[in-house]
């Protein structure tokens, strides 16, 4: 299409002008198309792993305010569960919850890749059942009367859960792993009422 002005000029486009804005948009839209979802992708991973973040650190408060409770592990695993609204319980991997044995005790947190590669002992492991929507124990290997909860060394309980996130569109990945763990030290007991062993 062109136009003749009063000048006697004529403006628009030449088809050559037509065709570099095609390939220029047929190169350019896949580019930012990518970007775009990428985006999304990465929003609904930082959604997943905040949810993660918010309920591992709702299960260690819950572990470590029951010392020497013999529903201690439970009553953490049922806590995460009823934080983790924003996550597909479905898509959970592993729940722990284990006694950190990591040397020196002024560590904050276990590596994630390395000390829970191998499993957890003691802890109590958990599985989600999605008929019932709960956490059901299929490991325990740590008893609530092992536990030291006087106030001097307190043992600390930590909570590590694993989640798979499937991707949203599948352009950038398909699946990511996020883990998260969190730890705090046994509230202490009065020493009259049997804080340890």
């Amino acid at each position: 299409m062109s136009l003749r002005g009063r000048t006697g000029r004529w403006w628009g486009w030449s088809r050559g002008e037509r065709g570099s804005s095609a390939v220029e948009a047929a190169i350019v839209t896949p580019v930012i198309m990518t970007l775009f979802f990428g985006i999304i992708e990465m929003g609904f991973v930082f959604k997943d792993y905040l949810a993660v973040a918010g309920t591992v650190r709702a299960g260690v408060r819950m572990a470590s305010a029951n010392p020497r409770n013999i529903s201690f592990a439970q009553m953490s695993a049922d806590q995460v569960a009823k934080t983790g609204g924003a996550m597909n319980f479905k898509n959970v991997q592993e729940l722990w919850v284990y006694k950190v044995t990591a040397t020196p005790a002024s560590s904050n947190l276990p590596t994630l890749k390395t000390d829970f590669a191998n499993g957890c002992s003691p802890c109590v492991k958990f599985t989600w059942n999605n008929t019932t929507k709960k956490f059901v124990k299929s490991w325990d290997d740590w008893a609530a009367s092992s536990q030291n909860a006087c106030s001097t060394s307190p043992d600390r309980v930590g909570v590590y859960l694993k989640l798979k996130h499937d991707a949203f569109t599948g352009l950038v990945f398909k699946t990511v792993s996020i883990a998260e763990a969190n730890i705090m030290s046994l509230e202490p007991m009065p020493v009259l009422n049997g804080c340890k062993p």
